[in-house]
Formats: C-alpha cells, structure tokens, sequence
C-alpha cells in the first residue's frame, strides 16, 4: 500500500546549435513510501546511471527518494526516452522492486534511443531487517549501511561501501574499490569480487573468517592474527569437441582469528584489507 507521493517536475532545458538538432534535458524529483508487512521485506534497486544509497528506518515502512536528470540528443529521441527508460516499480507487502529500463529486456543503452540517458540518484530508507538487493552500472555509487539483513551489492564503474551490516551473499565491482564492515563476527559465507581496485573487510575484535584468496596482482594485509590455511584445489570438468577438459584451481587460504565462513574474496588488480572495525 502507498502511503505518500510527491513529485516536482522542472522546466526543460533545451540547446540548439545551427548544426545539429536541439539537445534536450529535463529534471525530476519525486519521493515515495509504501507499507509493508514482513519483518524482512526483500528490497531491490537497478540504476543504471547515478547512485544508490541504502540506510535504516522504521519497521513496516519503505521510502524512496530520487532525483532524475533525464537527456536525449533530440526531442523525438528524448520523448521515447520516457517509454524504454523509466524506474519500473513493483511494490507490495513482501517488498519493493525498481529496475530502470525494461524489466524483462534491459540494456545500458537502450533500443531505438542512441544517445538517450537517465541519471537517478536513489536514497531508500528501509526496514532493519530487509534483504538488500541493489546495483548500479555508471557515474553512481553504492552503499548501505545498518542493515541486519543479507547484502547483496553491485557497481561496475564507482565504489561499493557496505558497513555496518551482519550478513552479506555478494559483494561485486569492476571498476572500484570495495569497503565492507561488520557489526558482529560473519556467520555465513559472502562471494567479495572487483576487478580493479581494493578490497577492505572491517571485522570487530575476535571475529573468525576463513578467506580463499584468487590475487593476481595484489596482496592480503591483515591488522586481526591471521596465518595461512590450506585450501584443496577445485577441479572444473567440461566436455568441448568430444574431449575432456578440465580447469584446475588452487586459491589461497587465510584464517583470521580462530577462522569461521568462507568469504571468497578476488581482484585481478587490488590489495585485499582486514582491519578493525570497532
């Protein structure tokens, strides 16, 4: 159920050249909340361009508000913009769903609008207990914070800052660093991966992690006790042309503290961190 909507439009901007077909923005700010009925709502959010900010708020409700920079090369292009890039949002007593662009075939640039682009600056506040699903793929940021539910982030160009949190499923990036901190000792495992750029974990004093490292060009540093542990190698069987083939992997092991889950953690170029939290 909605509980409250506001919006504002602004004028559209418009810049023309002699030499080519007139430029078209347009700004929007709207906010909305709904009820909902679960202790752990699941809540998702796919930007594609801008931020994505997660924080806690009351039980029962979940609010949402964004800013939108909407722009096209021209005013048919920036028309069709409105029907193959828009939040699409699903929302019911279980949770809320916003997927930017078409839920069913969504693509960073969309068909038939070259050039067309909306940028949108989410903030959400949720639940404590809410299942966290939320990405972004350009210019933006992801972070959420406080939550006790599970985590699941993704960036691909902008850092993913998840803190404070107890439990995450997937900490993902491409191009950026990656910051997660938690409040108690992890009790479950969590996938960590970017490509470029480092990683840090925040563990309170006495946590327990066990780490299966796959480092390229970096290195792990470690301000808990930490030592080495041995990880068997994992074997990958495929079938290809009529033979077999297998791909054999040998990651390395870490264990801080007294050790705990298994947080498998990758970067091709970046550092991996443990430090203090707390």
């Amino acid at each position: 159920m909605k509980i409250a909507t506001s919006f504002f439009v602004a004028v559209l901007l418009i810049t023309t050249s002699a030499e080519a077909a007139a430029a078209v923005t347009g700004e929007r700010t709207w906010a909305e909340s709904w009820a909902v009925q679960t202790e752990s709502p699941s809540i998702r959010i796919d930007n594609i361009w801008g931020n994505v900010i997660v924080r806690t708020g009351v039980a029962g409700q979940v609010s949402v508000s964004a800013v939108e920079l909407r722009s096209a090369p021209d005013q048919e292009r920036f028309a069709r913009s409105f029907v193959v890039l828009k939040p699409d949002i699903n929302a019911d007593a279980d949770g809320v769903s916003i997927v930017v662009g078409n839920r069913d075939e969504r693509s960073h640039q969309p068909q038939d609008c070259d050039g067309c682009r909306l940028d949108i600056q989410f903030e959400i506040t949720v639940p404590p207990a809410s299942i966290i699903d939320v990405s972004t793929v350009m210019d933006g940021h992801v972070a959420v914070e406080g939550v006790t539910g599970s985590v699941t982030a993704a960036n691909v160009n902008g850092s993913v800052r998840v803190e404070n949190i107890e439990h995450c499923d997937s900490i993902k990036n491409v191009n950026g660093k990656i910051d997660v901190s938690f409040s108690r000792s992890p009790a479950q495992a969590c996938k960590i991966g970017t490509v470029n750029g480092d990683i840090t974990l925040g563990l309170p004093p006495g946590a327990g992690l066990d780490l299966a490292l796959d480092l390229f060009n970096g290195e792990a540093v470690s301000e808990l006790p930490a030592g080495p542990m041995n990880l068997p190698a994992t074997v990958e069987h495929r079938i290809e042309n009529g033979r077999n083939r297998y791909h054999i992997e040998k990651l390395s092991g870490l264990r801080i503290g007294d050790g705990g889950p298994t947080y498998s953690i990758s970067s091709i170029n970046g550092d991996v961190r443990i430090k203090k939290y707390w």
